[in-house]
């Protein structure tokens, strides 16, 4: 498909279906990893120049996708009949036959060639539950022919990396790890963004990042509480949650404050302000909230699954998803101890500076450069 390059270019294009999307945690790595490559390394024309070489990126949505490029330098090329992921299957390797395509959050053609796929777990094969028979049967088709079939395999954890080897079958020689960064977030900013059009507790509160799927296991935090009685800080929980999801539990609206959805600039200015994160989830293949109260100076407690402990390192407290009464004890480890609330402060702010989305940017490009 022409975008108006000379021959002396070579096209790299962009699956930006995920624009049309809320923001979530891929659509998030998707967005900063592009914006650092705009930021950084790409011309105005979108170009990236490498070993004589030039490299011109460019989006490509379906023709029917209302959203525009964030980045004025990235143009964005809407073209196909289909929508979802009809059109990721029969337009996108049409449109991009024979160049790179690059795909950041999960999904892309899945006989495509020349491209560089971005996997962010392993989900669907284990835990099984969670998701439709539909979703199952099609995501596993997905990951395992596209996984076999892409030139690259981007993951965002050695945890990762594991699980797609040993559920999906997909060789470790093909998965290059690719953490996701905190420098979106930094810990001396978001105290002057006001809050006070949000319904806050005056006291210190716990904060959780919450969604309505049940591997989250916000249940645990409301038990926890629950245990606590009199000793349990408020808790504010941003994002969307279904009742549902917390089994016999109900929220108690006393105690617990659900904000909905957030800005980036109000979830950055939560972190500053609450006294912890807790993030109970059962499985996740990075976790980003974690990582950017980290880099907001904020605590976090943590289940000891999964990437997390590989991600926060010894800068957490963990507990068991499992047993609430362990998330019961790490929230008290920290409410009751302001000395060991701020050796996990400065602990998290160091962590969180050794992922970086300028480093993660660059091993894209390396990853282009070779696919193209």
């Amino acid at each position: 498909m022409s975008a108006g390059i000379d021959r002396n270019s070579t096209t790299v294009w962009v699956n930006a279906r995920f624009l049309d999307r809320p923001v979530t945690g891929v659509e998030r790595v998707a967005r900063e990893l592009l914006g650092v490559l705009a930021e950084r390394y790409l011309d105005g024309r979108g170009c990236w120049y490498s070993g004589g070489r030039r490299f011109c990126l460019r989006l490509i949505a379906p023709g029917g996708c209302d959203a525009a490029s964030p980045w004025r330098n990235l143009r964005l090329v809407r073209a196909g009949v289909f929508r979802g992921h009809a059109w990721e299957q029969l337009d996108l390797p049409r449109l991009t036959r024979g160049e790179c395509l690059v795909s950041l959050c999960n999904t892309g053609p899945m006989l495509k060639r020349l491209h560089i796929l971005f996997l962010h777990d392993a989900q669907p094969f284990v835990i099984p539950k969670n998701f439709s028979l539909a979703f199952r049967c099609w995501y596993r088709t997905l990951f395992r022919v596209a996984g076999r079939l892409s030139r690259h395999i981007l993951v965002n954890s050695r945890f990762t990396r594991r699980e797609l080897c040993d559920h999906v079958g997909i060789p470790g020689h093909k998965m290059v790890l690719c953490y996701p960064g905190s420098d979106h977030v930094r810990h001396d900013e978001g105290d002057a963004y006001p809050l006070s059009h949000l319904e806050l507790p005056e006291q210190p509160f716990l904060l959780a990042v919450a969604s309505a799927n049940p591997n989250k296991n916000f249940a645990l935090v409301v038990r926890a509480l629950g245990t606590l009685g009199g000793k349990a800080p408020p808790c504010v929980i941003v994002g969307r949650t279904d009742q549902r999801h917390f089994g016999e539990v109900s929220l108690d609206t006393e105690r617990v404050t659900h904000l909905g959805y957030v800005s980036d600039a109000e979830l950055l200015a939560l972190y500053r302000r609450a006294f912890c994160l807790v993030f109970p989830s059962f499985y996740e293949g990075f976790g980003l909230p974690p990582l950017e109260a980290m880099a907001a100076g904020c605590p976090v407690i943590a289940s000891r699954t999964s990437a997390m402990p590989e991600i926060s390192g010894t800068a957490a407290e963990y507990c068991d998803p499992g047993d609430y009464r362990t998330l019961a004890r790490a929230i008290l480890s920290v409410a009751e101890s302001p000395a060991r609330r701020r050796e996990m402060i400065q602990r998290g702010i160091r962590r969180a500076r050794n992922f970086s989305w300028d480093d993660s940017g660059r091993l894209l490009l390396e990853l282009i450069a070779d696919t193209a």
